[in-house]
């Protein structure tokens, strides 16, 4: 039967890096006062909870006081008075996450090692590992998000067992805290998207830590108008979506719907030239799925994503670039953008003829756009003329023939006659 302990052993590599790291620390504290100072640790961080319990509560009430006083360091015209402010608060502050830690590696590491921890305690054991492993290869992510992972657990405890005046009381400390840290976390993986060769990896993580703000987060946030829309945006999204369709497509849906609301929530970490980068991985999945879907209606439900994958690229980046390498370019969206701005106004008119139009809009540009490509399209080409045939959106020719009252005959025919 599986014990509670059993969940720790999932972690992998990360798990057995962690414990390593956890071993030799233990093991550089030696003669007369390491060993005193680690039975005090023992003492300090033991599962009885209650001598920890306390000074933590020390640790976490001397945070909250340096907090206060920071905040009103711009109203202070003294440098040398801000400077010893700002010094203490950053004191207190290492102070407490390092609390926190020794708790994480000397009370439910040596749960876990026995077998006793809980549910709760192996999830925080696990995402420490899962953190930790950071520390080699991506410092700077490692450096924020072991912040959030210990504030997170902190804030967790403080909601379950204080009450709620303690609970506002560190709520605005908080909020501010870890907003920052998610901001951080989010323009790192903005720098990340313009210097990797693994974009995909990092698309991922941008949608991952925006959904997980959004879900974890948000709800704690001061609420303003922006984030109530945001959490309507999510919670339209999440009721929306259909386990009958494929995975590909809701794989890809998510990213759109997150990408939209990374636009709004972090339109300042994450900077245009990085969010561009995300909208065109997009756009090339529809195109491929659409290029490799045998089923009609997959094929169709993906081609309607990607109108919206284009719409929303144009009105979320195009339309607010200000720095274009190409004036061609340019010009040609500042035409596509003034004929779309003239078909919405259809919108609450003739809905119909609204989204006929924007389609055979979009796919002209579309077209002229991927023939200038090297990549082999003419599958997707093919798929596009039957919709334009559909849509009445191929160019029409003059007729030929030519009628002469009273018989039908060629040009050919009455140049012979």
């Amino acid at each position: 039967m599986k014990s509670q302990g059993d969940d720790v052993i999932s972690c992998g590599g990360a798990k057995e890096m962690a414990e390593l790291q956890l071993k030799v620390a233990k093991k550089t504290d030696n003669g007369v006062f390491g060993k005193a100072i680690n039975n005090f640790n023992k003492v300090l961080y033991s599962s009885g909870g209650g001598f920890y319990s306390f000074y933590l509560s020390s640790k976490r009430n001397s945070l909250l006081k340096a907090f206060a006083n920071y905040e009103d360091i711009k109203k202070m015209a003294n440098e040398a008075k801000q400077k010893v402010i700002s010094e203490k608060y950053e004191k207190a502050y290492e102070t407490y996450l390092n609390t926190l830690e020794r708790y994480i590696t000397d009370t439910i590491y040596t749960k876990a090692q026995k077998r006793v921890s809980t549910n709760v305690e192996n999830a925080i054991l696990s995402e420490y590992y899962e953190v930790n492993s950071l520390k080699g290869v991506e410092y700077n992510e490692y450096r924020y998000r072991i912040q959030l992972m210990l504030l997170k657990m902190d804030w967790n405890t403080i909601l379950s067992t204080k009450s709620d005046g303690y609970v506002n009381k560190f709520k605005k400390f908080y909020v501010a805290v870890v907003s920052g840290l998610y901001k951080s976390i989010m323009r790192h993986y903005a720098i990340q998207v313009t210097n990797t060769s693994d974009k995909e990896k990092v698309f991922q993580k941008i949608y991952n830590l925006t959904e997980e703000y959004i879900v974890s987060f948000l709800p704690y946030a001061v609420p303003t108008e922006e984030t109530k829309l945001v959490s309507e945006a999510y919670k339209a999204y999440v009721d929306g979506i259909d386990g009958a369709l494929r995975k590909d497509y809701n794989d890809l849906k998510r990213e759109l719907n997150l990408l939209e609301l990374t636009r709004r929530i972090f339109a300042y970490s994450l900077p245009t030239v990085a969010a561009e980068e995300c909208y065109l991985q997009i756009l090339e999945k529809a195109r491929l799925f659409i290029t490799n879907t045998y089923i009609s209606a997959d094929k169709f439900e993906m081609y309607n994503l990607l109108l919206q994958s284009m719409q929303s690229y144009y009105e979320n980046i195009l339309s607010m670039k200000t720095v274009w390498d190409d004036d061609a370019e340019k010009k040609a969206f500042e035409e596509l953008w003034t004929k779309f701005s003239e078909y919405k106004k259809l919108a609450n008119i003739d809905y119909d003829e609204y989204l006929r139009l924007r389609e055979v809009l979009f796919i002209t540009e579309e077209i002229k756009r991927l023939k200038k490509s090297e990549r082999d399209y003419s599958a997707l080409f093919a798929y596009y003329r039957d919709r334009m045939k559909q849509q009445r959106g191929l160019r029409y020719f003059k007729n030929s023939v030519c009628k002469i009252e009273g018989r039908w005959r060629t040009r050919r025919r009455l140049t012979a006659d």
